[in-house]
């Protein structure tokens, strides 16, 4: 049993915390609270840097957040807009909670739309500590402090995923969405193991009310970001059958009944309709229609705005978004081929595998798509790590194959690192630190090689110092380094310099750069034209400032030359456009009649 397996992690914890054996089991209720309070307290110092200190990013942070800001400003919570033009990009839930957390903390502030992140990342991380806790104790069989390391671990690991921590300081919908698909799975564990165990007893009201609330965790996950959290159930599901009928030899599906499919289906209906009716009505169908085609369906048809990838890509992206752990991937193959047999394993697989080609056959492939496996795929290298292994020769080659892969990579990583910050920040004191933070990067990776390159030492000590290395390395690039590649964000620089004028443009016209982060900062009055109309605007209007990017700049110098007299530039800024890699200057144009 892979249960008796684990037992071992009780004498890992009294090396790796010895400070709470010192507690005793007659504090015992102190022990666990100590414990879940140093996670939480670490989870915090390591997701909160970089919230406040972060400019608004380009492009979906600044829509997202323009587009609540305006629904706030309107006193309009159906209809989704972006300026003046319909926005039909995710449904109207992230809208809702960005809202209410900008009514509370302010609608000019960027963490008042990052707020549901933080709070959501906070509830993810509880929930799925709770969990892995009641699961090694009631499933597995662990005794108390062996449950409260495993607890301890998968929590920490959520924390400093790279991945995770970069959704988490952007207003947007994938954070949110993440907590619930994670809530949602673990929900449909609880019933799925149920129901395989004791369907008979199946007349507890507290799994009644279960079953209730992941139903309504799927309908507010429509209104996050449509089918995704319903294609994650559904691909579970199927894949949970096959597997239990593969090694069970029957179809066992009575536990089926268990998830209640007619109210299922009413509680989602009522959850998500009232909107789609509201916003059809409102908009004569376009926000919906525009929603599925071209949103959704252009995803699935064609790689969409450029965003195509090759299958296999979401693995790649997996080097990047799943750092430090992507160096311990091969402990979950590990996990599988040895405890294929045990149906929480199973459960695990059909969590990760199924979802997780959909996504590669999708044409359209960003890295945070894959995001709701990633609590799976914890587990499941916590379960490989925390297990002897089977003395497969094949897979001690792969793992030690992965793991000079991943050593050249965190290597690139680092020298990448330094390379930006050399050639976007103007303060030396960042290059000097990127060096610091990639020779933590390439330590921590070289510290999880050196102890876990004998594949029979699966002790989980080094994998808190990894943990540590990488937490801080975080707290590092995202509370002084990012913030301070200046030539990166443009917008705050542009923004700054209005702001420094003593006499305020009434009018503020943009041309060439059309990035939201400057309809976020500068308003929504902003005009963004083409060249052609903004040196008209600039020549006619009275009291008015202009933003020129240097390629539309030739074009409106063209017709500026005949009316030199009328116009003043009063600044140029250089920059670099994230968005659009590529390198910008910026010309602010201002009307003559008011010359200071």
């Amino acid at each position: 049993m892979l249960s008796n397996n684990l037992i071992k992690l009780s004498t890992i914890n009294k090396k790796i915390s010895p400070f709470f054996d010192l507690i005793g089991d007659k504090f015992q209720s102190l022990h666990v609270f100590a414990k879940f309070g140093i996670v939480g307290f670490l989870v915090l110092i390591f997701i909160l840097p970089g919230l406040s200190t972060i400019p608004p990013l380009d492009r979906d942070e600044a829509r997202f957040s323009q587009a609540s800001k305006q629904m706030l400003e309107d006193k309009n919570f159906v209809v989704i807009k972006f300026q003046e033009e319909l926005r039909s990009k995710k449904p109207i839930g992230i809208y809702w909670l960005q809202i209410a957390s900008a009514s509370i903390f302010g609608k000019d502030n960027i963490i008042s739309y990052r707020a549901p992140n933080i709070f959501s990342s906070i509830i993810l991380i509880i929930v799925f500590s709770f969990f892995v806790y009641s699961i090694s104790f009631k499933y597995f069989n662990l005794n108390i402090s062996s449950s409260l390391t495993f607890s301890f671990f998968s929590s920490l690991v959520m924390a400093t995923l790279l991945g995770f921590t970069i959704e988490i300081k952007q207003a947007k919908t994938d954070t949110v969405l993440l907590t619930l698909c994670t809530v949602q799975q673990l929900i449909f564990w609880k019933i799925y193991n149920y129901g395989k165990e004791s369907w008979n007893k199946y007349k507890h009201h507290e799994y009644v009310w279960l079953t209730r609330l992941f139903w309504l965790i799927i309908a507010f996950g429509i209104l996050i970001k449509g089918p995704i959290s319903p294609l994650l159930f559904s691909t579970t599901l199927l894949s949970v059958c096959i597997l239990d009928r593969l090694v069970e030899k029957e179809w066992n599906i009575s536990w089926l009944n268990l998830f209640l499919w007619f109210q299922g289906l009413l509680i989602v209906l009522i959850i998500t309709l009232p909107w789609i009716y509201l916003a059809w009505q409102a908009t004569d169908g376009h926000l919906i229609l525009d929603a599925i085609n071209n949103d959704f369906l252009s995803k699935v048809k064609s790689g969409q705005e450029n965003h195509w990838g090759p299958f296999g890509s979401h693995f790649f992206f997996l080097l990047l978004t799943f750092w430090p752990m992507v160096l311990l991937l091969p402990f979950a193959v590990r996990a599988c081929l040895d405890w294929k047999h045990e149906r929480f394993i199973r459960f695990l697989i059909s969590w990760i595998v199924p979802f997780w080609l959909i996504l590669e056959l999708t044409p359209t492939k960003l890295p945070h798509y894959i995001l709701p496996v990633f609590p799976g795929l914890v587990l499941l290298i916590l379960i490989g790590i925390s297990s002897p292994p089977s003395g497969n020769i094949l897979f001690s080659k792969i793992n030690s194959v992965f793991r000079a892969i991943v050593l050249i990579f965190t290597l690139l990583l680092g020298l990448s690192l330094i390379y930006v910050s050399l050639n976007f920040s103007s303060e030396i004191l960042i290059f000097f630190l990127s060096i610091v933070l990639s020779f933590m990067l390439l330590t921590s990776i070289v510290f999880g090689n050196i102890f876990f390159l004998n594949t029979n030492n699966y002790k989980l000590s080094p994998l808190f110092g990894m943990l540590i290395l990488a937490g801080i390395s975080n707290i590092f690039f995202f509370s002084y380094i990012f913030p301070n590649l200046d030539k990166i964000h443009i917008t705050p620089k542009i923004t700054n310099y209005i702001n420094s004028l003593e006499s305020k443009p009434d009018t503020i016209v943009a041309t060439g750069y059309h990035e939201p982060s400057l309809i976020f900062s500068l308003g929504r009055d902003t005009l963004l034209l083409s060249p052609e109309e903004a040196a008209l605007v600039l020549i006619e209007g009275d009291n008015t400032l202009a933003i020129v990017e240097e390629r539309a700049h030739t074009e409106v110098k063209k017709i500026l030359n005949k009316f030199e007299n009328k116009i003043i530039y009063l600044s140029s800024l250089d920059g670099f456009n994230l968005a659009k890699g590529q390198k910008i200057k910026i010309h602010i144009i201002k009307s003559a009649e008011n010359k200071d």
